[in-house]
């Protein structure tokens, strides 16, 4: 699907059932961004009146707007919308981040971020804490859309379960959800560039823009995303691309590549403009580039399961969309 050019925020939705572990997660997430130097705004969402884990997020240095009392899916709509309004207008931050409650519907989330002009979905994240997850439960319309509306599956607490058990939890997500990539966070700790987009402040070096540049990874975790099987790849191209055509090549590469993010050369109305590009299953949004930004050529990643193979397929994509 084309979304327009646009200079929205770009804002993640998390979400997850009460327990597990979406503070923990998008607390090491934003101390990940920080030390790329990505101003981060968090948009905390809980029913009752205490926010709960405060303390990991507190001494962040980070913009937070908590909406309590209620759910951001429901009786906070209002309330959801006026905080993203006030971020974006206010506080111009790199990237959004909302965790939503563990009761709120990730469907009517989302829904509030594309009606929103200031704000762009950049994905819809469930996180699923391992040890306690046993399925969907029966008429709960909450957790059926947690599991199946969603762009990335986080498997949380994995250091706490064995093999066998984390393939049991994959069986349970999959009689709802076949298509969402599945990772694993251990102690809580996921890649960024597997969770989020490109952003304007992640080009400002586009030389280092397309590497999975920042070091946040212990050997150990390295070693986990190769026993993931989790490949990335990028491309070098100084074609001229057809929107409309290279959104219908991307869209219908194989589901393995959950994540493609650059900046290629587009044909539009006004003549060739250099775009940034991002794409989560399929679904691909288009945005400027920052004031001055000059590269002399485009450039793309691609993110998935075993897809280094793939680079012929998606280097014959590219070329089927590239404006003679």
């Amino acid at each position: 699907m084309i979304e327009p050019v646009t200079t929205r925020t770009p804002a993640t939705v998390f979400s997850g059932f009460l327990g597990a572990g979406k503070t923990t997660v998008i607390g090491h997430l934003i101390d990940d961004l920080q030390a790329q130097g990505i101003q981060v705004a968090y948009v905390k969402n809980e029913v009752g009146t205490d926010t709960i884990d405060e303390d990991i997020i507190r001494g962040k240095h980070i913009v937070t707007k908590e909406l309590l009392n209620g759910c951001i899916c429901c009786t906070l709509v209002g309330n959801f919308y006026q905080a993203l309004t006030e971020i974006a207008q206010t506080i111009h931050p790199d990237r959004i981040l909302i965790e939503a409650s563990g009761v709120s519907d990730p469907i009517a989330v989302a829904l509030t971020l594309k009606s929103h002009p200031l704000v762009q979905r950049d994905g819809v994240v469930t996180i699923i804490d391992v040890v306690n997850y046993n399925g969907v439960l029966e008429f709960n319309t909450v957790t059926q859309h947690q599991a199946e509306f969603t762009d990335l599956i986080i498997f949380n607490k994995v250091e706490l379960v064995s093999d066998e058990r984390k393939q049991q939890v994959v069986g349970y997500v999959r009689e709802v959800n076949m298509t969402a990539p599945i990772i694993e966070a251990p102690q809580g700790h996921v890649q960024p560039s597997l969770v989020f987009g490109i952003y304007t402040a992640d080009i400002a070096e586009h030389t280092q823009m397309l590497e999975l540049k920042k070091v946040e990874l212990t050997t150990a975790t390295h070693h986990h995303l190769e026993q993931d099987n989790i490949e990335t790849f990028s491309l070098v191209s100084s074609a001229v691309y057809d929107q409309e055509r290279l959104v219908a090549a991307l869209s219908a590469l194989p589901q393995r590549i959950f994540r493609i993010k650059g900046y290629l050369q587009m044909k539009t109305p006004t003549g060739i403009q250099t775009q940034l590009i991002n794409g989560v299953n399929q679904q691909i949004h288009f945005d400027h580039v920052p004031v001055g930004f000059a590269a002399t050529a485009g450039k793309l990643v691609c993110i998935g399961f075993l897809i280094r193979q793939l680079q012929p397929e998606v280097e014959k994509a590219l070329k089927s969309a590239a404006v003679e």
